[in-house]
């Protein structure tokens, strides 16, 4: 999707931009997806390719049953420090996606900045993957003087009902029909001499 084609269906500027914001986030969420997919699959590619190849250590290593034993006992422990680091590079790629995707819901103009001042060890996921103890962050960034030119500003609501303003100037000082030679033009007073006559 491109402006230029939202513009040739006769969009303004403004509705332009929330189409495109809208079409970001999407574009963002569905990015995360695949992050996390991708994560996952090769976390799970590699864990079986070391296993396959412990395993065939295995057959041609050990010729009796204590050794045996030691040795699954090793790769056990092994693979259950494996599972834990794929889990925690999980963990990790989805508070870092969820919470650049919540910068970009928040007007973050940039999100690499904005994200720098997170406090990621405050934020944890709930059983549904949702990020906890972002919310209380990001609103103490856009309040905060030193951070929030980070954020778009939020523009101020306008009243609908607003009375036109209307400026009255000074009154015409030839109202009278008096002409001041003083602040006259040489039109104006060529005019006064020609109406005089």
């Amino acid at each position: 999707m491109k402006r230029e084609e939202l513009k040739g269906l006769g969009l303004s500027d403004e509705q332009v931009d929330k189409v495109m914001g809208i079409h970001g986030a999407d574009v963002n969420d569905l990015k995360g997806q695949v992050s996390q997919l991708t994560t996952e699959r090769d976390a799970l590619k590699q864990r079986a390719a070391d296993s396959d190849k412990q395993l065939n250590e295995l057959k041609a290593a050990h010729k009796d049953d204590k050794d045996f034993q030691a040795e699954i006992d090793k790769l056990k422990a092994d693979n259950k420090a494996k599972d834990d680091a794929a889990s925690k590079q999980l963990k990790e790629t989805q508070l870092n996606y969820q919470t650049e995707l919540a910068l970009v819901k928040a007007g973050a103009l940039n999100t690499k900045a904005a994200s720098a001042l997170i406090d990621k060890d405050k934020l944890s996921l709930d059983e549904k993957g949702n990020v906890t103890g972002l919310d209380e962050q990001l609103e103490a960034l856009k309040s905060d003087d030193s951070s929030k030119f980070l954020f778009k500003a939020e523009e101020a609501q306008k009243p609908n009902d607003t009375p036109p303003i209307t400026v009255s100037g000074n009154p015409n000082p030839n109202a009278n029909g008096t002409l001041n030679p003083a602040t006259a033009t040489y039109a104006e007073l060529a005019a006064s001499m020609a109406h005089e006559e």
